[in-house]
């Protein structure tokens, strides 16, 4: 009877360890997502103020220089919930490792309907 009672505890216990884990993810992944909206508004502002630079307005060289510096601070905070997000899901999955074999070309018959 004792055997029942300890597997079900255990299986109670990998419930809520599975619970906290995706508690967890779901955290990281909401201030990920937080801070790549805060990096495509720098990025939007950073944008303009260049497109002003290049087309011979005035654009402040200081505020260009800010700017950068948040990017770089919100880069870096995103790399560190990335390394938080694979801590917890136990994984390092990389996108940039190795690229993508080439396609193969196909030929393409194409028929007219008349």
């Amino acid at each position: 009877m004792s055997g029942i009672f300890d597997r079900l505890n255990a299986e109670i216990d990998q419930i809520g360890d599975r619970v906290r884990t995706a508690f967890e993810s779901s955290k990281l992944h909401l201030d990920r997502s937080r801070l790549v909206g805060l990096r495509s508004k720098a990025a939007y502002k950073l944008g303009m103020l260049v497109y002003k630079k290049e087309r011979g307005a005035e654009a402040n060289q200081a505020e260009i220089d800010a700017i950068m510096a948040q990017m770089d601070d919100i880069a870096a905070k995103i790399a560190k919930l990335d390394r938080e997000l694979d801590d917890v899901h136990g994984e390092t999955v990389s996108v940039d490792e190795q690229p993508a074999p080439p396609a193969e070309t196909a030929e393409a018959e194409i028929k007219t309907p008349y």
